[in-house]
C-alpha cells in the first residue's frame, strides 16, 4: 500500500479568480499575478506596495507600536524550519538615511529589492503556507513605509 502525498505548493494556491477581488484595498489594487509554475498568487513589490521583513518576536513589538499609532496593516507570517518571520506590507518605500539602514539591519529587519515578489496566503491556512497575522481590510490604505520603519526603530531600542 502506498500513500500519495500532495505537493505542498498546491495547498498554498489561491485561485486566479480570487486574486483581483481579494487584494483590492484602499484606493488601489495590489499588483498581483498568478505564477504559472506553482499556481500561487504573488505580490509584486516596490511599486504601490512594499514590504519589510523581520523575526516574529520583533514583529510582535512592532505591531504594538503600529496599533498605538493607528497604523495597523496587513502582516504575513512565513515559517522557515524552526522560526517564523513576519512581513509587513506597506505603501511605497521612501529613501532611508544610512544610519537608519544600519539600525534596521542591527534590529534584524530587511526589505525586498524593487521588483521582487512574495506569495500571498491562501484562503485556508495550512502549516506549510504563508498565513495572515492581520488580514488586509477593504477600504483601508496600507501603513506608510516610514511608519513601519519608525516602529521597528522604537521596538528595537533598549528599554
Amino acid at each position: 500500500m502506498t500513500t500519495a502525498t500532495a505537493n505542498p505548493t498546491e495547498r498554498c494556491v489561491i485561485s486566479a479568480a480570487q486574486a483581483p477581488t481579494r487584494y483590492a484595498t484602499g484606493t488601489a489594487r495590489w499588483p498581483t499575478f498568478t505564477d504559472p509554475d506553482t499556481g500561487q498568487v504573488r505580490l509584486s513589490l516596490g511599486g504601490t506596495v512594499d514590504a519589510l521583513r523581520m523575526s516574529a518576536e520583533l514583529g510582535h513589538q512592532v505591531n504594538h507600536h503600529l496599533v498605538q499609532a493607528l497604523q495597523r496593516g496587513p502582516i504575513i507570517e512565513v515559517l522557515a524550519r524552526s522560526s517564523a518571520s513576519w512581513i509587513y506590507l506597506t505603501q511605497k518605500r521612501t529613501p532611508l538615511r544610512s544610519s537608519t539602514v544600519t539600525e534596521l539591519l542591527i534590529a534584524g529587519a530587511c526589505w525586498y529589492e524593487v521588483g521582487s515578489t512574495i506569495p500571498l496566503p491562501p484562503a485556508t491556512s495550512r502549516a506549510e503556507c504563508p498565513r495572515w497575522i492581520q488580514r488586509p481590510r477593504v477600504g483601508t490604505d496600507l501603513p506608510r513605509w516610514e511608519a513601519v520603519v519608525g516602529a521597528i526603530r522604537r521596538a528595537s531600542r533598549p528599554a
